[in-house]
């Protein structure tokens, strides 16, 4: 009997000792564990919160800013409380639906107001506008006073943006102008080509032949608003003066006589040209949708898509 209880004594003891094993061997574990469960959570907070902190930061900046741009708007359109929310409702929606962000299209906006267009106005043509400045990598600013200008000089409507944008974008990818060509030719030619009867595709056309003709654009305009005013003095139409140039045996001469001496060589060059310009006229007249698919293909890249996660 006493036999059994001290072997029983001894395996007890011995299975204790070894449960004090198992247990001082898991708390070391567990102390061990708890060790790199805290340093693993300091550097989550690092690698993760400190992005996470700067992102919102850079959230309060960009709300800030765009919330300072459309008070800017507001003062500067004169907008109606209506009217307002139509223009920051519109901002929001193609900050959040293309590559540009609400502030950028709000400052679109302010441009748009102080070229004097009515809020109304403002929301017709703002969509256009980003489409042409994304199609042909030009700024926003200089769009928007380029298309606003253009719009005006023509007689056009703001309804009209869509076409304008699309004339221009297709004109300079199909010639050599380009938005600075084009904007400082159409300033000196687009109030007497409208007054002449001559729409915005055909006057394209020809500062498009002459610029491709290597004519400076200042002078093309300024050209093409010469060869407008005495044609008109002289009664006779551009299909005229161009059939009159060509079956002339002294071209020069005869064009002096039209349109005097600076402009006589740009009359030449459109009568000689005249299939070229008809053609290209033809084309901007078929253009729509251009600076939207031009758009949609700068934006189909690795970088437009960059943009937009932006």
């Amino acid at each position: 009997m006493a036999t059994k209880i001290g072997s029983l004594f001894a395996d007890v003891t011995l299975n204790t000792k070894g449960l004090d094993k198992g247990i001082r061997t898991a708390q070391r574990k567990l102390r061990l564990f708890g060790r790199d469960a805290s340093q693993t959570g300091k550097q989550l907070m690092l690698g993760v919160g400190t992005p996470l902190g700067i992102i919102g930061g850079q959230a309060v900046n960009v709300f800030q800013n765009f919330q300072q741009e459309m008070a800017k708007v507001k003062a500067i359109s004169g907008a109606t409380a209506s009217e307002f929310k139509a223009l920051e409702e519109n901002a929001r929606l193609l900050g959040a639906t293309t590559r540009f962000t609400a502030t950028n299209v709000s400052e679109l906006q302010l441009n748009f107001s102080k070229l004097g267009l009515t809020p109304s106005e403002i929301n017709k043509v703002t969509k256009a506008t980003l489409n042409l400045a994304l199609a042909t990598g030009e700024e926003l600013a200089e769009s928007a006073r380029v298309g606003a200008s253009t719009m005006k000089g023509f007689g056009l409507q703001a309804e009209d943006m869509v076409r304008i944008t699309d004339v221009m974008a297709k004109s300079f990818s199909s010639s050599a102008l380009d938005l600075n060509k084009f904007a400082v030719g159409m300033a000196n030619a687009q109030v007497t080509a409208k007054v002449a009867g001559a729409s915005l595709e055909e006057t394209t056309a020809m500062l498009a032949v002459l610029n491709d003709t290597g004519v400076d654009a200042s002078k093309a305009g300024t050209d093409l608003r010469n060869i407008f005013l005495e044609l008109n003095k002289a009664g006779l139409t551009l299909p005229e003066a161009f059939a009159m140039i060509r079956g002339s045996s002294n071209k020069m001469t005869l064009a002096f006589d039209l349109v005097g001496k600076r402009a006589m060589a740009s009359l030449i060059t459109l009568s000689e040209n005249e299939q070229k310009v008809k053609s290209l006229s033809d084309t901007f007249q078929r253009a729509g949708g251009s600076a939207q698919e031009m758009a949609d293909i700068m934006d189909d890249t690795l970088q437009g898509s960059l943009f937009k996660l932006k």
